[in-house]
């Protein structure tokens, strides 16, 4: 887990979400709407990274799975 993961988790936590999911992830399960689209395409450019946020979710699901 690196510094953004703990800081998207604090943030995600902070609005009320799952203790150990990080905030990308909470929005890609949301459902279609602009908010999120553009929430997404956002991260996508921010990290430089398609798909960013349904990357993130398959990480954590991974990880809690395990």
């Amino acid at each position: 887990m690196n510094a953004w993961w703990s800081t998207s988790v604090a943030i995600n936590r902070a609005l009320g979400g799952r203790n150990s999911e990080p905030l990308c992830s909470r929005v890609y399960r949301q459902p279609p709407s602009l908010w999120r689209s553009l929430f997404m395409v956002t991260m996508d450019r921010a990290f430089k990274e398609a798909a960013h946020c349904e990357s993130v979710h398959q990480r954590w699901r991974n990880l809690i799975e395990t």
